[in-house]
């Protein structure tokens, strides 16, 4: 019906997909890299993390703040 409605849908059945792309896009502004492959198993670190939250952004920026990618990038 609308976007509010798509965006409902969106994190109903895709919200680790959500999470991970959120993720990627803040590693990449923090970090002026781009995410690779290789920094996958950061990410998915990234992500258990604040699994148990519902993927809080605030629980995301934390987990991206004391990963290596940020600390060493």
């Amino acid at each position: 019906q609308n976007v509010r409605e798509f965006k409902q849908l969106m994190l109903q059945y895709r919200e680790q997909t959500v999470a991970q792309n959120l993720v990627g896009q803040l590693l990449t502004f923090a970090t002026g890299a781009p995410v690779g492959f290789k920094d996958r198993k950061s990410v998915d670190q990234i992500l258990a993390g604040s699994r148990a939250s519902g993927y809080g952004v605030r629980d995301l920026i934390h987990g991206i703040v004391q990963s290596d990618l940020f600390q060493i990038k």
